[in-house]
């Protein structure tokens, strides 16, 4: 790995137009460049019509304009020679990247209104007078004619990935409101997070463990908790909120893609077919489940109810790994924290001198920033960073910078560590990382290396391969992240997530990196002689190959006519009508700090985050899968759920020490509870019915006490 300010590595980004480049410039080329940013803005409105009623997602474009453009003001200041590709592919993230941390600042100091949207843009903007002091320290590609289009098509890609599944969220069906159980649980998850932080609390309430703060990464949700404060008085939808926001921050995040590309790939073309593949060609899990289903005479439609992108967990027990359209459906938090983990690692790593201490620490400052909104990704682009700098330091022998580089980063770094603790992000109540060989990681390796990777395996080690006998000395980056992903892949995890948490966030970086040497691959076959078609051929065939599990999973994570019985849940939650009357009464009728208490245990499979989520309300005990280590939670639930099988006289005693203030029952209470009505409704001066209809029943503890359980 070689550092940027190599001489060998000021080759990597050239100006000059490549053979075949679309030139724009002329009338017609620019009709064709209308016409085509016509149609995508016209793909786009429909995906947010399709997620949102209007009012939103115009609320959603202004709010969401208004925090991006600071970053593209900063980009254009301190790249003033770069033209328009850098600023707008990274400058839209890096103004959200900062503007989370205006709105958390402005958030500690009380502010909870709308007016935050105007406030925290203007506190960015000033980074543009600093910003502007650090011109042309970076060596940065310059736009070509055709990067209009091709970052236009690349684009496309998002409003064709999420309009059907964002439409089919919360949809309404004959008996209540639809909710693709597949692998939605980061969309309820920050449905809690989110509901939580509308309540004001500074620090967030634990909505999962009463009397204690939230220990979860939740600075990427303060937008949209800050946008439903504004919009609710217009009856708008949570969902409706939720969804817009993540088109919006998809399309950051493929912009950012693409223009992290072309700092390395010089032919427009080739970096957009670099990021589509790293996007949506990632995986022959699709293709490997169709011939086991086969291969065992099961019928191929029963592909609707698997987890496709996991059949590498699920058929051979080893770690799973989710494509990045995956991101793009569920994970705008983690996309927000990627991208400003690569612009950390891009300011560090392609500065123009070797000795730059102001470099190092807008880097670092930008990787402190990752670690905040999305904690172990941070950790991971930090841990590369500092991979990159090492092996440069040994290689040109600059030891008379190490002290330098390491107390400017030191500084950003130390922050940010202070603020995750401060923010209370971690809970005290044990050790979450652990070290040492996942024996996950290692079970069936090769063959689940090869589900999992092998399209982008296969096209990469083309790229690496062209990269090494070119002498791409610029490629310490991409190489610093991939030596860390196989680090952190074998021997970091994290605790109570089944050793497979390190799999999914070292499975997107591998990807998102990847579309780099992809690039050079395709670079190389164009201009090849020799081979030229057949080597085509074969790429054809490696994206055929993995495009079964891209069609298969969007189709299963629209389908939310699947109610059959997954893995112990449902593969689509339904909320009932009668649920959805109890929580529209709920959240009339009760202050949102009441806790409220369900059976944890008989609902942590499916409906473990009910009451958070939907009715946006407390509980004193709780299951959640997001927040470790999860010892606590276990054992106060298994105490609280008690209370259902007590009798009416112990089980008022153990709520109102809990403080427990109302009770809910419903069909999964019944069940694991046979009789737990009658004994509730015995004595009404216990436990007083409030609420009922056939499917929900609710009892306010009466007298409820202060006594910590």
């Amino acid at each position: 790995m070689i550092d940027q300010a190599s001489p060998a590595s000021g080759q990597a980004v050239t100006d000059r137009i490549v053979p075949g480049d679309v030139r724009n410039g002329t009338v017609a080329g620019r009709r064709h460049l209308g016409a085509l940013a016509g149609l995508v803005a016209g793909a786009y409105a429909v995906a947010l019509l399709a997620s949102s009623e209007p009012v939103v997602a115009i609320a959603g474009l202004l709010t969401h304009g208004l925090i991006a453009a600071p970053g593209v003001l900063i980009v254009r200041r301190a790249a003033p020679g770069a033209g328009w590709l850098v600023p707008l592919t990274f400058g839209p993230i890096l103004g959200h990247a900062f503007g989370s941390l205006a709105l958390l600042g402005l958030w500690a100091a009380g502010g909870r209104e709308a007016w935050l949207f105007a406030a925290a843009p203007a506190l960015t903007a000033l980074l543009a007078v600093p910003a502007g002091r650090m011109r042309d320290r970076w060596r940065l590609a310059s736009p070509l004619p055709s990067d209009r289009i091709w970052l236009l098509l690349i684009l496309s890609i998002v409003p064709l990935l999420v309009t059907l599944p964002f439409w089919r969220v919360g949809a309404e069906v004959g008996d209540g409101q639809a909710y693709r159980a597949y692998f939605t649980a980061d969309y309820v998850w920050r449905r809690a997070v989110v509901l939580e932080l509308v309540k004001g609390s500074f620090l967030p309430v634990n909505p999962f463990y009463h009397g204690d703060t939230l220990h979860y990464y939740w600075l990427p949700h303060l937008h949209s908790a800050v946008e439903y404060t504004m919009l609710a008085p217009l009856a708008a939808d949570l969902d409706d909120v939720l969804l817009v926001r993540s088109v919006l921050t998809d399309a950051m995040f493929v912009a950012l893609l693409y223009g992290m590309t072309r700092q390395f790939v010089r032919t427009p073309w080739a970096a957009a077919a670099a990021v589509a593949c790293s996007l949506l060609f990632t995986s022959f899990e699709g293709l490997y489940g169709m011939w086991e289903h086969w291969r065992q005479g099961v019928p191929l439609v029963y592909l609707r109810a698997f987890n496709i992108d996991a059949v590498s967990r699920w058929l051979l027990g080893s770690m799973p790994i989710d494509g990045l359209h995956r991101l793009l459906w569920y994970q705008p938090h983690h996309a927000l924290g990627y991208g400003a983990g690569v612009l950390g690692l891009l300011l560090i790593t392609l500065r123009r001198r070797r000795l730059d201490p102001a470099a190092m620490g807008c880097g670092a400052f930008l990787l402190g920033l990752s670690t905040l909104i999305s904690s172990f990704a941070g950790l991971m682009f930090t841990s590369a960073a500092a991979l990159h700098e090492a092996v440069s330091v040994i290689r040109w022998r600059d030891w008379q910078r190490v002290g330098l580089h390491v107390t400017a980063a030191a500084v950003p770094l130390a922050i940010s560590i202070a603020s995750v603790i401060l923010l209370q992000y971690v809970d005290r109540g044990g050790q979450v990382i652990m070290f040492g060989l996942n024996p996950v990681a290692t079970h069936n390796v090769g063959i689940a290396t090869l589900l999992s990777f092998g399209p982008v395996l296969a096209l990469a080690g083309a790229g690496a391969a062209v990269a090494w006998r070119t002498r791409r000395e610029d490629l310490s980056p991409v190489l610093a992240v991939l030596a860390i992903c196989v680090v952190f892949y074998f021997f970091l995890d994290i605790r109570d997530h089944q050793n497979v948490y390190v799999g999914w966030r070292a499975g997107h970086l591998t990807f998102i990196v990847s579309a780099v040497l992809i690039g050079f691959a395709f670079e190389r076959l164009a201009s090849a002689s020799r081979w030229r078609h057949r080597s085509w051929g074969v790429v054809l065939l490696i994206i055929v190959a993995s495009a079964p599990t891209l069609v298969i999973d969007l189709y299963n994570t629209q389908d939310i006519t699947n109610r059959e019985m997954g893995p112990g849940f449902r593969w689509t939650l339904i909320l009932s009508r009668e649920e959805l009357d109890a929580f529209a009464w709920i959240q009339r009728h009760t202050f949102p700090a009441d806790v409220f208490q369900v059976d944890p245990v008989a609902r942590d499979s499916s409906t473990w985050a009910y009451l958070p989520a939907f009715a946006g309300r407390r509980m004193s005990a709780g299951l959640p899968i997001s927040m470790v280590p999860l010892h606590k939670y276990e054992e106060r639930s298994r105490r609280i759920r008690e209370i259902y099988d007590l009798d009416p006289a112990a089980a008022h005693h153990r709520a109102s020490r809990a403080h427990v203030k109302y009770v809910l029952v419903g069909p999964p209470e019944r069940e694991a509870h046979p009789g737990v009505d009658e004994r509730f409704a015995s004595d009404p001066s216990l436990f007083v019915p409030v609420y009922r209809n056939p499917t929900i029943s609710i009892y306010a503890v009466a007298n409820t006490g202060n006594v910590e359980p």
